[in-house]
């Protein structure tokens, strides 16, 4: 595994997520807090829908192409009609759940009808790139999801430039996205048009692979977004707005454990059997993982006032104190993205059912504790609580199975570091956020320090010295 893979799975992600949290973020300076509120709310739903919809399904495609290139086909077949039937039915709920329950308004009806139709296309999308990632093609992966999220992002900037009436906005994005899907499917004919029917036993066995995927799917969205939708419900839209804001910085960071752990996930499906070096290539990425979380969370939490002003305009500043509380969210984040994968290349996706239902129930209760007393802060703390909880139960399940030594006692270096960036920023915040050059300086320092000690652990450790991707 290259450097290079890992950077155009990057680029991949940074269309799929990226370009979605920067059409949030122009849709932010444009539309104000309570209108992009309301952005924020249906799109939140919209996401909903189109996880649950796709049923796990892209991860076990990924894996399954990788282990079996000579059914690929097959499997493309099978899955391309599977995902899109169901993405159909998702459209039909998402209207439902918005004309017939508390969810939704009569201010929002029409807009969810529209964004609704979206999601046969998003879909179509996703199970293409799902499908090259399983033959490690980054190159097409990065383009497909270029092209979807490129064409998604491109409507929001213009219809924005036109009108800020949200109607107008989401026709623009589902005209945009469907016309990516189209000039897909007509690319990748050869792929899925010329091969056999899609077969019974293969649709059901897959099925049955992305079930415990597609319901730990359901519950975590849920679970990550249900501060959201308490907000919206308890505070309003304009303070959903300033919470979305600061989750917004936080979902752009967790592209870097996005792209790492999906450049590698083939490459785990395929060294799996070899356990010694499957079991060190876990620790590799576990301690680089945990580098990275506290790093950007260290140093997010001091400059984070000056961040939020920075992206999305003063009128968001409200969201500077709490990014500093919610970015620490990360780091759980980080580390359970790599243990995530790690379960599924070892088949063991049944233990995120137990997992997601405790997550939901944590982090629900959380939220409905805290928010009514705390605010948005009360959904930062809750966010802390329920992201911590999950990492934990992925530590049990996969290092109570794994042998790793070195692990714990490398993680006091990134966390020694840690404290000591907190410490002196929060004696000097005031100044280091007073102008953009201060905390500019100070984001450059506290990265040089967190590249230094891993450049350190690299070159001393003997089990990262010897196992690196390069080694694949």
């Amino acid at each position: 595994m290259r450097l290079k893979h890992v950077g155009l799975q990057g680029f991949g992600l940074l269309a799929k997520r990226g370009f979605l949290a920067i059409a949030f973020l122009i849709a932010a300076r444009v539309l104000g807090p309570e209108r992009f509120g309301d952005f924020t709310y249906i799109t939140t739903w919209m996401l909903v829908i189109n996880l649950i919809a796709a049923l796990g399904l892209p991860s076990v495609t990924t894996r399954e192409v990788a282990c079996h290139p000579e059914d690929a086909r097959a499997i493309l077949r099978s899955t391309l009609w599977l995902r899109f039937t169901l993405a159909c039915v998702g459209a039909l709920l998402f209207n439902a759940l918005f004309e017939l329950t508390p969810i939704g308004h009569a201010g929002i009806l029409e807009y969810a009808a529209v964004l609704s139709l979206v999601l046969p296309a998003v879909a179509v999308a996703d199970q293409l790139a799902s499908y090259v990632l399983g033959f490690n093609s980054h190159r097409q992966f990065a383009s497909i999801n270029m092209l979807s999220w490129g064409a998604y992002l491109a409507a929001t900037c213009v219809s924005l430039l036109v009108s800020k009436n949200l109607n107008t906005i989401f026709v623009s994005q589902a005209v945009a996205i469907w016309i990516a899907a189209g000039i897909l499917i007509v690319a990748y004919r050869n792929e899925w048009l010329k091969t056999p029917s899609a077969q019974h036993s293969v649709t059901s066995f897959l099925l049955r692979q992305s079930a415990p995927i597609a319901i730990t799917g359901i519950l975590g969205i849920l679970s990550f977004r249900i501060g959201t939708f308490l907000l919206y419900k308890f505070l309003g839209a304009a303070e959903t707005g300033i919470y979305t804001s600061a989750l917004q910085v936080v979902e752009g960071m967790q592209l870097i454990p996005m792209a790492i752990t999906g450049a590698l996930f083939p490459t785990l499906c395929r060294v799996v059997n070899d356990q010694k070096k499957f079991t060190s290539f876990v620790e590799w990425l576990f301690l680089t993982l945990a580098f990275l979380g506290l790093g950007a969370a260290a140093t997010a939490s001091v400059i984070g006032p000056r961040l939020v002003v920075f992206i999305f305009g003063s009128k968001f500043s409200a969201a500077g104190g709490l990014l500093t509380i919610l970015v620490w969210a990360l780091v759980p984040m980080f580390l359970h993205f790599s243990l995530t994968y790690v379960l599924i290349a070892t088949n063991r996706q049944k233990v995120f059912i137990f997992e997601s239902a405790v997550y939901l129930i944590v982090s629900f209760t959380a939220n409905f504790v805290f928010i009514p007393r705390y605010g948005i802060m009360g959904a930062a703390y809750a966010a802390l609580i329920s992201e911590s909880t999950l990492l934990l139960m992925h530590l049990v399940f996969v290092f109570s199975r794994l042998k790793i030594r070195r692990t714990l006692s490398w993680l006091a270096v990134p966390a020694a570091i840690a404290i000591f960036v907190v410490f002196f920023g929060a004696t000097w915040k005031e100044g280091i956020n007073s102008v953009p050059t201060n905390a500019g300086m100070f984001g450059t320092v506290s990265v040089a320090l967190f590249g230094v000690a891993y450049w350190l652990y690299h070159n001393v450790s003997a089990n990262a010295f010897a196992f690196s991707p390069e080694s694949f």
